[in-house]
């Protein structure tokens, strides 16, 4: 049982890492100052992860403004 929830909550952890991470890349990629720590993503994992990590994303948006973003499908 243990072993089950291990893998149950180390992957998400990992998941919210690595986008934090890609976020900082896209916040350096735009020109902006990163602010967007993967640490912090990965400690506010389950509380306020997506306002903010959904926060840092806009300062990416907010960049390039008129131009249209992309989404994926």
């Amino acid at each position: 049982m243990l072993l089950f929830l291990g893998r149950t909550l180390t992957a998400p952890l990992i998941s919210f890492h690595n986008t934090g991470k890609a976020l900082a890349n896209a916040q350096r990629a735009a020109g902006l100052q990163v602010t967007c720590s993967p640490a912090a993503s990965t400690r506010l994992a389950f509380g306020v992860n997506v306002w903010y990590m959904q926060r840092e994303l806009n300062r990416v948006t907010e960049a390039y403004p008129g131009a249209q973003v992309p989404l994926a499908a």
